[in-house]
């Protein structure tokens, strides 16, 4: 639904009020293909008393009152093609470039980082050169390091799905039937890690049998794949189709600068956990609250390699809001810096935010985790560096609605639904056609308000406000 069709109108007497529904027409206006859904907000109790997960998951989400204002939220993952279409248009607008890692995990790959003409200048955002993540799953060697011993490799899918061409300056998504996008057979090389966490030892080792239909015959989805010819790989899937998969690879900052880029927000874990229960209070981040089965996780339970990967971002069912997959198949980032346990006092439209810290939220399991990651309360964390192949996020708008005017007695006095600390700007006409902004209102509560004196526009016949978020 395209931003103009959104734009509603309130009248009351001889005023109107134009109503708009989220920030995008105060930023690069938002790709037609990310669809938002209301979610109404109002009370309820977040946290949860039975938790399934370790003995700290299981305490640090204690039950307490909370309320939000109504929001928009994205009806899925934002996805490799929604990310490819920011990326190219960040870095046109030189907010953007390319480096290269020089240490741990990142050392020698292609990183997309912040300039200084961004917000988040010298951030990485996005890993280009990602690829599936190699551990020591099944602790064989029993030291508990995941980085030592041998290794049993993910699904050799799980790869960053966007390249970027140097010579014309644009990112696009890769097709897995392309050789020169992606090599199968090189995907698969891997080693072994030694004592020393993630150094390699010993020969180099391939599983791509293992990925096409023989071997320990995993999955079949490489197979008949060869370079000469690619397309002979029927179950691999298209450009068109990973086109909409959700990003991976997906740092915070990654995530924050698109969400920044068109004026929307990363939700709160208030509002990630509001729409997760789905109005009923769901224990399950699921379209029921109770249907796991038609969600994207590993199903072969802890200490084993999953051997799935993502899938569309557009799958399953929705959840009454119309929201697909807040459960399972890619980690969504969250707003809020994590605290060890909540304020249980009870709250209106929380956000944590923490001086120094660089430890963020994540939420909702994904494709490579286990069941408990699910349960729509449970919480979960990472530094805002990291960023795998099962980091992706999800966005959130603020829902501008006129509750309320009064006019007369030499003012008139606008109100709207608000979150805390979100500044708005009060604009007004007299043709819908120009438009002044004539105030800021920094929020404070569930509603802000605006009282408008000047007698000019309060003794008008007609006249137009509109709320925006700055």
């Amino acid at each position: 639904m395209s931003q103009n069709s959104q734009v509603r109108k309130a009248v009351v007497g001889c005023l109107t009020i134009a109503l708009l529904p989220w920030a995008g027409l105060c930023a690069e206006a938002i790709p037609d293909s990310i669809a938002m859904k209301k979610i109404p907000g109002g009370t309820f109790v977040m946290g949860s008393s039975s938790l399934t997960g370790s003995p700290a998951q299981r305490t640090d989400a204690p039950e307490h009152q909370v309320t939000l204002s109504p929001y928009w939220m994205g009806e899925t993952e934002v996805t490799n093609m929604q990310y490819t279409e920011f990326l190219n248009a960040a870095y046109a607008a030189g907010l953007i470039r390319i480096v290269t890692g020089g240490r741990g995990p990142d050392d020698g790959k292609r990183l997309v980082q912040g300039t200084p003409s961004s917000t988040y200048n010298g951030r990485i955002l996005h890993a280009l050169d990602g690829t599936r993540v190699l551990k020591d799953h099944d602790n064989a060697d029993r030291d508990n390091n995941p980085f030592t011993g041998d290794v049993e490799p993910e699904n050799p899918l799980n790869i960053s799905y966007i390249e970027f061409d140097s010579e014309d300056g644009i990112f696009y998504v890769k097709d897995p039937h392309d050789p020169t996008d992606c090599h199968w057979s090189d995907i698969c090389n891997y080693y072994d890690y030694g004592t020393i966490p993630r150094r390699p030892t010993g020969s180099r080792r391939n599983d791509f049998d293992d990925w096409a239909g023989a071997g320990e015959n995993f999955s079949n989805e490489l197979e008949g794949w060869t370079v000469n010819n690619p397309s002979a790989a029927q179950n691999l899937p298209t450009r068109a189709e990973v086109s909409n998969w959700p990003v991976t690879f997906i740092r915070w900052w990654g995530a924050h600068a698109f969400a920044e880029f068109y004026g929307l927000r990363l939700p709160t874990e208030a509002q990630w956990e509001f729409a997760a229960k789905g109005g009923a209070d769901f224990t399950w981040a699921v379209h029921d609250g109770r249907d796991r089965e038609d969600a994207n996780w590993n199903r072969l339970g802890r200490g084993t390699a999953a051997i799935g990967h993502v899938r569309a971002a557009v799958s399953g069912r929705p959840n009454p809001f119309g929201l697909y997959n807040l459960g399972g198949n890619a980690w969504e980032w969250i707003a809020d810096h994590y605290v060890e346990s909540y304020d249980i006092r009870p709250a209106e439209n929380p956000l944590v935010e923490v001086i120094g810290s660089t430890t963020r939220c994540w939420r909702g399991g994904s494709w490579n985790y286990h069941e408990a990651s699910l349960q729509s309360s449970i919480r979960f964390s990472d530094e805002e560096t990291h960023g795998n192949d099962h980091f992706g996020f999800r966005v959130v708008a603020p829902f501008v609605e006129i509750v309320a005017v009064m006019f007369g007695d030499g003012h008139n006095e606008v109100s709207w639904y608000s979150v805390n600390r979100e500044l708005y700007g009060v604009e007004y006409s007299s043709d819908l056609i120009h438009w002044d902004e004539i105030s800021e209102v920094e929020a404070t509560g569930l509603r802000a308000v605006y009282s408008d004196i000047d007698r000019t526009r309060s003794s008008s016949s007609q006249g137009f406000y509109r709320i925006k978020i700055k």
